[in-house]
């Protein structure tokens, strides 16, 4: 018991302590307290301006990329167009063809 009477009177002398600081602050040191207070508890410009840089670049570059992906300039023709579509061929690579062909009949007929 005797440890919380201590603890008791400590409490009351700090309680009176700091009445009699209240009491005989001026009006111009509890002005700028308050300020003070206002200011540290108010949220500060500084700390949005530095999230606000990150923030659009990260929206600036999602934009970029959604407008890459859903127009990504020239597209592949699909397989069938390509079987559909007229190739103009080289006159020099059908020859050769050509050629390979009539070397393979005359190797079948001379073997």
């Amino acid at each position: 018991m005797s440890n919380r009477t201590e603890n008791q009177l400590q409490e009351d002398r700090l309680k009176r302590d700091l009445l009699d600081l209240e009491n005989s602050t001026s009006n111009r040191d509890l002005f700028q307290l308050a300020q003070a207070r206002k200011k540290a508890l108010s949220p500060q410009g500084k700390r949005r301006r530095r999230y606000l840089w990150p923030a659009l670049g990260t929206s600036f570059a999602s934009v970029a990329l959604i407008v890459l992906l859903v127009n990504p300039g020239e597209q592949p023709l699909p397989a069938m167009d390509m079987a559909n579509a007229d190739l103009q061929t080289d006159e020099a690579l059908y020859d050769i063809y050509e050629e390979l062909e009539f070397y393979h009949w005359l190797a079948l007929t001379e073997g």
